[in-house]
């Protein structure tokens, strides 16, 4: 059986789910494939946590009824003495995942878009070095397509299960280095008692705990929290479920695991996006692309973001009737601007914090040698500014350890340094290796720098 469409996408999570929304009713003929059945679309283990201005900035409806689970004020960041305790403010939602990625879903279908579930794309079809489509597998009918298209979507999360696929001449190939993930479980639950300041998301920062990354406890209600914690990939620690089950006492006292929802594990790209989204008749979005904010772990949102930057360059291509990369070449400007240079400073950001001892942190936190501004100005902006009268407070307050106060400049100026370099992202594919060269040379140089 063979069949013909305008755009292929496979996933059907959030980074595929809003690339179809802002496709349909545009005249195309869409099909979106998702191996999961409809039930479970969207169901990925993830904090849940949605800031409210990514709705706002994509013209996305707001999660709404119980695709709604609580409304967040803001993030209180704890050191790992749990002495110190920051109050980062900021409007967001905790959702219930499934519920809002199938609305968007049932919507997108509304207006003309073809949705199979439990189908899986087997092998990408590619002639003359363009993807044109893929051999897909229905498991509820066994039955085999080869499907058409002049453009796929690649949307299949941290499996890379479709790029991977592809020849390794494909700059879409990217691999991505274990070191730069986290490995990351969770557990929704019901709690004993009424959960306080349910309106705020609670991180547990601890290099003994959460070596690499951290522990979350985000409410979803009075009585129902996501709790979870995340470590560096690639680093040889036991697994994630030794962390889970020694330390959740510390973090999690008032869970009742008799109560448990759901639970699950899955890994998590930490690092700048992708060197590319596109190439002839592919566009690459969401975790696949590598699109997670490297501090936070948060992706949903960056995948929202990947998905419309996608839209855009594939409406783009179907006005101008070509379908190559340099055509689709609109998805990496897009989302670079809107994302990707901060994405790429917050990497720094994350190794900085990564070769942080805990009493790096606890100290640093305590003295203000790092801030609350600091990481607010990170998160929203990827950028570290000092000023002169700055330092001259923070060098009074970081005399006992003049080490951090040295490589907190060091971050400041290479955070700027990378965000520079995406600034001056290419207009097209002839420029994309030059550029990169840059990009490994001021990554490299910062980690020498680190390491002095």
């Amino acid at each position: 059986m063979k069949d013909t469409y305008d755009v292929l996408i496979i996933g059907g999570g959030f980074a595929g789910a809003t690339t179809a929304w802002h496709l349909s009713g545009k005249g195309l003929r869409i099909l979106l494939i998702d191996s999961k059945p409809w039930n479970r679309i969207g169901d990925k283990p993830c904090g849940d946590a949605v800031s409210k201005d990514h709705f706002d900035s994509l013209g996305m409806p707001y999660p709404e009824g119980n695709q709604l689970e609580q409304k967040i004020e803001g993030i209180k960041l704890y050191s790992p003495d749990e002495k110190t305790e920051w109050t980062v403010k900021g409007e967001g939602f905790e959702i219930n995942a499934p519920a809002y990625n199938q609305r968007i879903l049932r919507e997108a279908e509304s207006r003309g878009v073809e949705i199979m579930d439990m189908t899986t794309a087997m092998k990408p079809i590619v002639e003359d070095s363009k993807v044109t489509g893929a051999f897909l597998f229905n498991r509820r009918n066994n039955s085999q397509v080869e499907v058409r298209a002049k453009v796929v979507v690649e949307a299949t999360g941290y499996s890379m299960s479709f790029r991977s696929k592809l020849p390794l001449q494909f700059p879409v190939t990217e691999p991505l280095d274990d070191r730069d993930t986290d490995i990351a479980y969770r557990e929704v639950a019901y709690t004993k008692d009424e959960i306080e300041d349910s309106a705020y998301l609670k991180i547990f920062v601890n290099q003994h705990t959460s070596p690499g990354g951290y522990w979350w406890y985000f409410p979803k209600g009075k009585n129902k929290v996501n709790i979870g914690l995340g470590i560096q990939g690639g680093m040889g620690y036991p697994s994630i479920q030794t962390f889970y089950e020694k330390y959740l006492p510390q973090y999690g006292q008032d869970v009742d695991r008799s109560n448990l929802i759901v639970k699950g594990g899955a890994l998590v790209p930490t690092r700048r996006p992708i060197t590319t989204l596109t190439w002839n008749g592919i566009v690459v979005v969401g975790d696949s692309a590598f699109t997670v904010n490297p501090v936070h772990g948060g992706g949903k949102g960056s995948a929202m973001i990947s998905g419309f930057c996608a839209s855009r360059a594939i409406l783009n291509a179907f006005e101008v009737g070509k379908f190559d990369g340099d055509t689709l070449w609109e998805a990496n400007i897009c989302y670079n601007e809107r994302y990707g240079a901060k994405q790429a400073s917050l990497e720094l950001f994350r190794r900085f914090l990564q070769k942080l001892s805990d009493d790096d942190i606890n100290y640093g936190m305590k003295k203000k040698i790092i801030r609350e501004d600091d990481l607010l100005e990170a998160s929203s902006y990827g950028d570290l500014q000092l000023s002169a009268a700055d330092k001259a407070i923070r060098i009074l307050s970081g005399l006992g350890r003049p080490s951090l106060l040295f490589k907190l400049k060091v971050v400041a100026e290479y955070m700027k340094k990378i965000k520079d370099q995406y600034r001056n992202y290419p207009i097209n594919y002839q420029g994309l290796e030059k550029w990169r060269s840059g990009i490994y040379g001021i990554m490299s140089d910062f980690d020498k720098s680190l390491s002095n």
